[in-house]
């Protein structure tokens, strides 16, 4: 259906508001395109054009004066259903067209309404409006299209073929009833020529909508399929990236098992070092074992040697024979070799250290007892506690020991960590 371009004058007339069957009209129910093509009919382009200056609308990318009739329809339809109190703007510029809608004071029902819409839902809606009333059985009901057809004279005659036709129909209608008829023929026959130029007008306007409504399509086709190569390039960057992914995760995954191979390798050559290392250790500790067993048995022998030579002088005492100070040997040429003593406390303060460091302190406590001044020993005394010694075993590790008057023995007392040495002293004076 082609949309008017100008509008039909409307009949004025008294109209009072009793009884009306009418009211503002709930735009926002329709659906866009319902809504976009009451506002095509309804509203001339200056009306839409206006609408949308007012409201500022407009389509993201284009500017609103380059819209068509369509698109500003379908922007201000958007609005309405967006923001309904903006359908004033549509009610304002229909009220001003026309007034108010058609029969205000008649109930239409189901029916009258489909009436009404089959009336004015082509081009020729006012022919039709005008035949019915022409045709009524009521002559008042008739004479109410008069003035309306004066109307149209004038506006599509001018005002000098409707006053010089006028009194020629008067007249004829007064005093030849035949006379009449042949007016209300030719009448009829300008009238359907009116309608035949308004139906080439509304043609045109509609191959001029069809014109325009075709490059808007062509150019929504050509953003379309733009926008269908901008996707598919999307989706081929989708697939390369994808792809390279999983190129990479693969690359990750290799990496990962070659230093998974890497850590199995060097912890199995670790272990077999560590393994050849027990191994040695294990002979070291197995030699030291067999030199300690060696010393102990040597120990034995000594402190046997030692008794005996204590009960071969006891009878020398005791029968109380002098033997001159000249002959008696002086403490440097005594022997060397003193009687370890490992005390409770030795055997207390070994526990918690590892077999390596137990070891070497018996190793020095055995070398005390063979010579206790042997050079690698390096016994210092003990600051305050007179008799009191300490040799290195570790770094961090001394053995205590301590020379009591009696000379030929020495007792193993403690093997402490270095820093505890101050606190070591402080308790052995306590006690002592």
């Amino acid at each position: 259906m082609a949309k008017g371009k100008a509008k039909t004058p409307a009949r004025k007339g008294p109209r009072t508001e009793d009884e009306l069957q009418v009211q503002d009209a709930p735009l926002a129910e329709l659906s866009r395109d319902q809504l976009s093509a009451f506002l095509f009919v309804a509203l001339t382009p200056e009306e839409t054009r206006a609408i949308v200056k007012e409201r500022r609308l407009g389509i993201p990318g284009f500017r609103s004066g380059s819209l068509g009739d369509v698109e500003r329809c379908d922007v201000i339809a958007d609005e309405i259903r967006e923001n309904p109190p903006a359908a004033r703007a549509v009610l304002d510029a229909l009220a001003t067209a026309f007034e108010r809608p058609p029969f205000p004071r008649i109930a239409l029902g189901e029916a009258g309404a489909a009436d009404l819409l089959d009336v004015g839902g082509g081009d020729a809606a006012l022919a039709l409006a005008l035949w019915r009333v022409l045709s009524d059985r009521n002559a008042d009901v008739r004479r109410a299209a008069l003035p309306l057809l004066d109307e149209l004279a004038v506006h599509y005659f001018g005002t000098g073929e409707a006053a010089a036709t006028t009194p020629v129909r008067e007249a004829a209608t007064v005093d030849d009833p035949a006379a009449q008829v042949e007016a209300l023929v030719a009448e009829l026959a300008r009238a359907e020529a009116r309608l035949r130029e308004a139906e080439a007008g509304a043609q045109a306007r509609a191959d001029e909508a069809r014109v325009k409504a075709d490059e808007q399509r062509e150019k929504l086709q050509a953003a379309l399929r733009e926008a269908r190569a901008r996707e598919s390039r999307a989706v081929e960057e989708s697939a390369r990236a994808q792809d390279a992914e999983a190129v990479a995760r693969k690359e990750l995954a290799r990496t990962r098992a070659e230093v998974d191979a890497l850590r199995t390798s060097d912890a199995a050559v670790e272990a077999h070092r560590a393994r050849a290392e027990v191994r040695e250790l294990a002979g070291k500790v197995g030699a030291l074992e067999a030199r300690l067993e060696r010393a102990r048995e040597r120990e034995t022998e000594l402190g046997a040697e030692l008794e005996r030579a204590r009960s071969e002088r006891a009878p020398a005492v005791a029968s109380g024979a002098a033997t001159p100070a000249s002959e008696e040997p002086d403490g440097g040429d005594a022997e060397t070799w003193l009687f370890p003593v490992y005390t409770r406390e030795f055997y207390d303060s070994i526990d918690g250290w590892d077999r390596r460091i137990q070891r070497t302190a018996f190793k020095q406590a055995h070398l005390l007892a063979l010579d206790h001044r042997h050079p690698s020993l390096r016994a210092i005394p003990l600051e305050g506690l007179p008799g009191y010694y300490r040799v290195r075993v570790a770094t961090d590790v001394r053995l205590i020991y301590r020379r009591p008057e009696r000379q030929n023995t020495v007792e193993i007392l403690s093997l402490i960590d270095r820093e505890d040495l101050d606190r070591y002293i402080r308790q052995a004076k306590t006690r002592g």
